[in-house]
């Protein structure tokens, strides 16, 4: 079935990788919170396929990609109740949580899948709204975290409206670059809003381009 969640497996050396994710990936230096840090989180192993959020539930667990080359994609139903590919996630320490900002009640505003079997380290979103409103350097950043997520979807966005086909391909490689030869190309076709056959088409043109 495709719609499993996702199953933390406590490991012997857990503790040890937590800590120095938070330290070297997310940039943490403060011990205290390091050591708060470590307390409250978990690593997740995932098989390809399972779910870490689901689209307009309660958030319970903050999740970041704890590898780079692991892959995630999130996405939401459209008006005619098909996925929509909204973003891609495969480098350590990308937030894999569809929310804009830090708050109590929070519901995702979409459903995030791993695509490749992956690690993630979870934590609760109760803990972390808490730490941060009591810790200026984690504040700070969930802060940057925030805005990097804004900044993107205004990119995004931008392009979506504004670009052709063509151009709509040339941002997907520059800001996936490591990514067209391993995931799906209608996953990749559904996040730059437009049909496989129309997503064929441009690369057949930019083939035929090429090979002049």
């Amino acid at each position: 079935e495709k719609e499993k969640h996702m199953s933390c497996v406590p490991q012997s050396n857990e503790k040890d990788r937590i800590k120095n994710f938070y330290r070297k990936t997310i940039g943490i230096k403060s011990e205290e919170v390091l050591e708060k840090l470590t307390e409250n989180s978990s690593i997740c192993k995932l098989k390809a396929r399972m779910l870490i959020a689901r689209e307009n539930e309660k958030v319970k667990q903050i999740s970041f990609l704890y590898k780079t080359g692991d892959i995630v994609k999130a996405y939401y139903k459209n008006p005619k109740g098909k996925h929509q590919i909204h973003c891609f996630a495969h480098l350590a320490g990308e937030p894999l949580v569809g929310i804009m900002n830090l708050d109590r009640n929070m519901t995702s505003f979409l459903t995030v899948e791993a695509v490749t079997d992956c690690e993630i380290v979870s934590i609760s979103s109760t803990f972390i709204h808490r730490l941060a409103k009591e810790n200026l350097e984690v504040a700070l950043i969930c802060n940057r975290m925030q805005g990097v997520s804004s900044l993107r979807e205004y990119e995004y966005r931008k392009m979506i409206l504004t670009c052709t086909p063509m151009q709509k391909y040339e941002y997907f490689l520059k800001v996936y670059p490591e990514l067209i030869d391993k995931i799906n190309k209608k996953d990749v076709a559904s996040y730059l809003n437009m049909t496989p056959e129309c997503f064929s088409r441009m690369l057949k043109k930019k083939s035929d381009i090429i090979s002049r």
